[in-house]
């Protein structure tokens, strides 16, 4: 298998991961919007949505990353806290 046809197989792979992410995420915000602040699991639905955010911003970076031309060095550009 060449380089392009593995690089279309991690891009076709991270667009399906992507899919279930923001439902999952989704669902999350959801929870939010019926939880108020006072609600003992407020706070781990709050951490649950910024870890989600986060694994999504670290596919985001992937899929462009797999859609660049194969010339030159990369770098990973650091996703923010």
């Amino acid at each position: 298998m060449d380089t392009e046809a593995k690089l279309k197989n991690i891009r076709d792979a991270l667009h399906e991961l992507a899919q279930p992410l923001a439902a999952v995420t989704g669902m999350v915000d959801l929870l939010l919007l019926e939880c108020d602040e006072e609600n003992p699991m407020f706070e781990e639905v709050q951490m649950i949505s910024d870890q989600l955010q986060k694994v999504l911003e670290i596919v985001t970076e992937l899929r462009r990353l797999a859609r660049e031309p194969l010339s030159g060095p990369k770098r990973i550009q650091a996703v923010p806290d």
